[in-house]
């Protein structure tokens, strides 16, 4: 927790929804390059909520001397179970199911605007992020338009490539003072 001389909480934190679907999450905590995570989907964490990955997230960004971080995500829809995310972002096969469909593409918009505007891209959404195809889109999406064209750093990668999601566990357990390592040039 960042706190003053009186002991009151110096984090600022926010995060913008659109309906139940979580677009940003941010804190600040003082001067500083800005950092921009790009995980899988939405958890618990909001503007008065911290969950573990955001906690890591701002411990990085502090120990790395970040001012402050943006996360996004390639799918908006809270929750922390990967499978009912992938039941919603299957919006095609499910009705098919406009509302998914149109949050999904409104999320893109966001995910590029917050990575083009950062100092840092860090991919991290680890194995359970499954659309090959919706990856590379987004990878694309941020690296060419409208310059700046962002590296996509990571913490590491999964056996199959992916870049992994800081809350993984035993052997693949990132550390906290792990530099980023490049995913993918621009």
């Amino acid at each position: 927790m960042n706190v003053d001389l009186f002991g009151q909480d110096t984090m600022q934190r926010d995060a913008t929804f659109h309906g139940d679907d979580r677009l940003t999450l941010t804190r600040a905590w003082g001067p500083g390059p800005k950092a921009c995570f790009i995980g899988c989907n939405p958890s618990r964490a909001g503007k008065k909520v911290d969950d573990p990955t955001c906690l890591w997230w701002t411990a990085w960004s502090q120990l790395f001397g970040y001012g402050r971080y943006v996360g996004v995500n390639m799918y908006p829809f809270v929750t922390s179970s990967p499978a009912e995310c992938r039941k919603m972002a299957d919006w095609d096969n499910n009705g098919p199911d406009w509302y998914a469909r149109d949050a999904i593409m409104h999320n893109l918009e966001i995910v590029v605007r917050e990575a083009k505007a950062a100092d840092i891209v860090i991919a991290c959404w680890g194995a359970i992020a499954w659309d090959d195809k919706w990856i590379e889109h987004v990878v694309e999406a941020i690296q060419t338009g409208e310059a700046p064209w962002p590296d996509l750093y990571c913490f590491g990668k999964t056996a199959s490539g992916a870049p992994k999601h800081p809350m993984a566990r035993g052997v693949h357990r990132i550390p906290r003072d792990q530099k980023p390592i490049l995913w993918r040039a621009a």
